[in-house]
């Protein structure tokens, strides 16, 4: 568990850019092979959200869980004469 973990946590995917994350997680779930064993169906739909749909024998409650696959980044804004650079978030919340 700790080793996709830390894929997860190493794997760039700052706000807009999030095909990598998004693609490990794929990969994870097909080579568990949990996907095949459910009968579950996976898609990414136009915005490169990621949906796993898995159907229940019925009769049941209706489960939905939902995560975040992005992470706050940061860009140079803006490098001065001295060489200090100046930073600007990718994401998040405003400093």
């Amino acid at each position: 568990m700790t080793d996709i973990i830390r894929r997860l946590v190493e794997c760039y995917g700052p706000s807009g850019s999030e095909g990598a994350v998004r693609d490990l997680i794929r990969s994870e779930l097909e080579a568990s092979g949990v996907l095949k064993r459910t009968g579950s169906r996976v898609s990414v739909d136009a915005l490169g959200n990621l949906s796993v749909l898995r159907k229940g024998s019925g009769g049941g409650k209706r489960v939905m869980l939902a995560a975040h696959m992005d992470e706050i980044g940061i860009v140079v804004s803006h490098v001065d004469e001295k060489g200090f650079l100046r930073f600007s978030n990718i994401g998040g919340s405003t400093p």
